[in-house]
């Protein structure tokens, strides 16, 4: 009787080892395919730095509703041509040759855009489409003939491509008609991107969630970079080129970097990792829709956000002793109501759960920056506290299901 069930029990044991060693081997396929930024991708956002800096520019410059509202137009667009390319990337792959070449040759396009962006809408608007068209079209190359392999995926872009590559060409069309006409051209380039991608994203994708969520984080750290530029640029025109440092410089730099600080802490804390989650947990039939709202769509209001907040930070550090302009003022609540909103937003499509915390405090924010009679350092100072506030009344929340899982404590 004993030797039958020591027999039960090696036999178990056998099926057990022989269960653990198949988990080990799927979790190294998983990993060895897993697929993570190559230096192309680094090296190919780096053009964005430009024209993200150039879009700073525009609306510095001019302290205008309609400028600002056309620089969030710009951005738009910008996105949408980084955001195809981030498609593209994770759908092939990147150690083929000719395809880094065409990467490369597309980065001449961005930074063409990049630069007509001061003049986009005053008669070098032919030069900023010609970038677009460049990069929107090699992307779609890239995408096609990458994906020959994957029949899926294949069927997914030929259904998206004919209807974005009507873009492009509303864009070209803006920039040669001008004038009045051309921003609401380039809105409707703007829409028809978008319905592209609420079209195509009713089929099946497959998209590494890893490497897509990595690629939206090394974007959203490059706008943040914009923003911590612009405190540096502002606080040397306000101090004078030959300056030296001082505890008071220091003091300031050390506000504006606070202030990035949290808007980076808002986004790669928890929500990173969090939306990485809900793609990775997402049906075959719906990823493409998740990465498309999650990431596609909800980004571009961050990225923005992200961008207002260095128009903000420059326009408070020029004049850091005096109480912010009206200009000052709406920049900064909008920047947040664009980023906690849209932080928001998509933490309730990717999971259903409302971030009223963020709601609550880019509602404090808006109140208290509309009406703060204070210097504009002290402004920025405060905005910062009632983030960290905000996101520490967060985390207290949801500080259980944080400590039990492992993946919301790396």
């Amino acid at each position: 009787m004993g030797t039958h069930d020591d027999a039960e029990r090696i036999d178990a044991l056998t099926e057990e080892v022989d269960g653990l060693e198949q988990t080990v081997e799927t979790l190294e396929h998983e990993i060895e395919e897993s697929k993570v930024a190559h230096p192309i991708e680094l090296f190919f956002d780096l053009v964005y730095v430009f024209a993200f800096t150039r879009v700073v520019g525009l609306i510095v410059h001019d302290h205008d509703l309609e400028i600002t509202l056309k620089g969030a137009l710009i951005m738009a667009l910008l996105w949408w041509s980084w955001g195809t390319w981030t498609w593209s990337m994770n759908a092939v792959d990147l150690t083929d040759r000719f395809r880094r070449v065409l990467i490369l040759v597309s980065m001449f396009g961005i930074f063409l855009m990049g630069y007509a962006v001061p003049t986009a809408f005053e008669g070098d608007g032919i030069w900023f489409a010609a970038g677009y068209v460049l990069s929107r079209v090699l992307a779609g190359v890239v995408m096609w003939f990458g994906t020959v392999d994957d029949v899926v995926e294949h069927e997914a872009i030929r259904q998206y491509l004919p209807i974005s590559l009507i873009a492009p060409v509303l864009v070209v069309v803006g920039a040669v008609v001008g004038g009045d006409a051309l921003p609401w051209i380039w809105l409707a380039a703007a829409v028809v991107e978008v319905g592209a991608a609420l079209t195509a994203g009713q089929n099946e994708w497959h998209v590494d969630a890893g490497h897509f969520a990595e690629r939206h984080g090394l974007i959203m750290i490059i706008a943040l970079g914009e923003a911590i530029i612009a405190v540096g640029v502002a606080l040397t025109a306000a101090a004078g080129d030959d300056a030296g440092v001082s505890g008071e410089l220091a003091w300031r730099l050390g506000v504006g970097l606070a202030g990035v600080v949290a808007m980076w802490w808002a986004y790669f804390d928890k929500l990173q990792v969090i939306w990485e989650m809900a793609l990775e947990q997402a049906s075959a039939a719906k990823t493409g829709a998740v990465a498309r709202d999650v990431y596609s769509i909800g980004h571009y209001p961050m990225i923005t956000g992200i961008v207002f907040f260095a128009v903000g930070l420059e326009e408070a550090f020029l004049h850091p002793v005096d109480p912010p302009t009206s200009f000052t003022r709406w920049i900064l609540i909008t920047a947040v109501v664009l980023y906690f909103g849209g932080q928001a937003l998509v933490q309730w499509r990717a999971w259903r759960v409302w971030m009223y915390e963020r709601v609550i405090g880019l509602v404090v924010i808006a109140g208290f920056v509309g009406v703060a009679d204070m210097k504009a350092e002290l402004v920025v100072l405060i905005m910062t506290a009632v983030m960290l506030a905000t996101m520490g009344a967060e985390y207290w929340r949801f500080r259980d299901e944080v400590r039990s899982n492992p993946h919301l404590r790396r």
